[in-house]
């Protein structure tokens, strides 16, 4: 007849309770490290140079910060044409509840969004990209990452001008 089983010594346990915890940890602070990673912080009057995002179904979310209450702002990204791709933008209330359809707006090499800071409420603006077309010259492997800069600035006046077919005519103000 087999003998009992001897419960774990007291040291061995502790060690197995000292791996248990400290992986529990590590996979703590990794997911709030990925949600961190997936919203930046985009200041008024800064532009972020080199800003990289998978090329295929890349999205980001930046929180605007140091807006003032009942501002205009305009929030702007440029990316090399070199590089076929579709980058959308929009406005969005909450990060964590954005509906990542396609409902953005298309940009081209150089594209901007206008929008009026109300009250105190934190304003997000979402960033997506596509891969557009093909590589044209032969052997050369489709990018893996898409490179932008993004940026945002406030606008002094916003000037309604009837002549100009409804048109706005905006002054930015130097930062």
């Amino acid at each position: 007849m087999p003998s009992p089983r001897r419960p774990l010594a007291s040291p061995c346990r502790g060690r197995i309770v000292f791996v248990v915890l400290l992986s529990a940890l590590l996979l703590l602070s990794s997911a709030a490290h990925s949600a961190e990673e997936s919203t930046r912080v985009l200041s008024v009057g800064e532009e972020l140079v080199g800003e990289t995002m998978p090329l295929r179904n890349g999205r980001r979310v930046y929180r605007i910060n140091g807006l003032r209450p009942s501002a205009w702002y305009e929030v702007k990204i440029s990316y090399p044409a070199s590089i076929p791709s579709s980058f959308s933008i929009r406005l969005v209330d909450d990060p964590d509840g954005a509906d990542w359809s396609s409902k953005n707006r298309r940009l081209l090499n150089t594209e901007k969004i206008i929008f009026k800071a109300e009250g105190s409420n934190p304003v997000y603006v979402l960033v997506t990209v596509e891969p557009e077309g093909v590589v044209a010259k032969p052997n050369v492997p489709e990018r893996e990452h898409a490179l932008f800069n993004i940026g945002t600035g406030s606008l002094a006046k916003i000037i309604w001008n009837p002549n100009r077919l409804g048109c706005l005519m905006t002054i930015k103000l130097e930062s």
